[in-house]
């Protein structure tokens, strides 16, 4: 269990150090195994608006772009991204910033023309592993406001070693819980109000392994607009904790599982073939997971299943084909 410390602290905020909290936690039996900064150290970055974007005179891929990067502050930057943009929000390094590895930002001249400061992408921040381009902000994203204070990046990943028997700690909610109570504290989680109904479709759902799974529900969710973005907020959150944004559907079910603690999966209505229906496989059938592998079921196992075939490895991994 890998969770953001800024996100428990929004449950349950204890006057402890970092440290103090991890040590109370190890002692509760929640053993911490690993305290990680959720991003590389750099500083002198800040949010940056591509107001104008001109091809290099003397150079096919780069091009010279007028950045803002603060009221009436305005960069000539060079950048060869193939994403930078006039009305592009990016991560701007300033002459004099030092970024994840110690390199240092310093006035240039590429070609010919004079550069003052960096576009970013999340690799270059530590942010990721990989990066195409330049990190998009939103469109809200306050032109020069510090980046480390934008993303909240103060902040550090701490990982549990869970015992089975803590399966009620799998979440943010489970260790605001015991946090509250090691220090005497309340627990005050976010109101969720009810979302009542918009649509009149509904999707039958069947049990027939009660005692393995007595409570399955479903809900249909149309108008989803597949060109959508995870809000940045979301992704941060998700990555603080170790996991990797996957598309906003994705990252709904991994924010819920993460915060409250409930598994949840998302179904492609359209490739389904009937309802739902939780039962045990039968011999001989097989299914086709998400991460690649077809395995063959071994009779009993809990699975979710459609009308023709099973869909889902119930609690471990969705099927390929919905």
């Amino acid at each position: 269990m890998k969770f953001s410390e800024k996100w428990l602290r929004e449950w349950v905020d204890p006057p402890v150090s970092t440290e103090e909290l991890a040590h109370q936690l190890t002692m509760a039996g929640l053993e911490v195994d690993a305290i990680e900064p959720v991003a590389g150290e750099f500083r002198k970055v800040v949010v940056g608006e591509v107001l104008a974007v001109e091809p290099h005179p003397d150079a096919d891929k780069l091009r010279v772009c007028q950045v803002k990067v603060g009221e009436d502050k305005l960069l000539t930057i060079v950048c060869g991204a193939a994403n930078a943009r006039a009305g592009l929000k990016a991560p701007v390094a300033l002459v004099g910033a030092v970024l994840p590895g110690d390199f240092r930002i310093k006035k240039s001249k590429l070609r010919g023309v004079p550069s003052h400061g960096m576009l970013c992408s999340e690799k270059e921040l530590g942010l990721a592993d990989q990066a195409e381009g330049l990190m998009e902000l939103p469109d809200d994203a306050p032109v020069g406001q510090d980046m480390r204070d934008y993303l909240e990046l103060d902040d550090v990943s701490i990982e549990l070693g869970l015992t089975p028997n803590r399966g009620d700690c799998l979440s943010i909610a489970g260790v605001a819980r015991e946090t509250g109570v090691l220090n005497r504290l309340s627990v005050a989680g976010p109101d969720i109000p009810p979302v009542d109904p918009a649509i009149d479709a509904t999707l039958e759902v069947v049990l027939d392994a009660t005692r393995d799974c007595p409570r399955y529900v479903g809900r249909i969710i149309q108008g989803i607009d597949p060109s959508a973005r995870t809000p940045l907020w979301m992704q941060e959150k998700l990555r603080h904790s170790g996991i990797r944004s996957l598309g906003p559907v994705v990252d709904v079910t991994n924010y819920v599982l993460l915060e409250l603690g409930q598994p949840m999966h998302a179904f492609d209505l359209a490739t389904l073939d009937g309802g739902l229906r939780v039962r045990h496989a039968r011999a001989g059938e097989t299914l086709s997971l998400l991460d690649g592998q077809t395995i063959e079921l071994l009779p009993g196992s809990l699975v979710i299943a459609d009308a023709a075939r099973p869909v889902a490895l119930a609690g471990i991994m969705g099927g390929r084909d919905t």
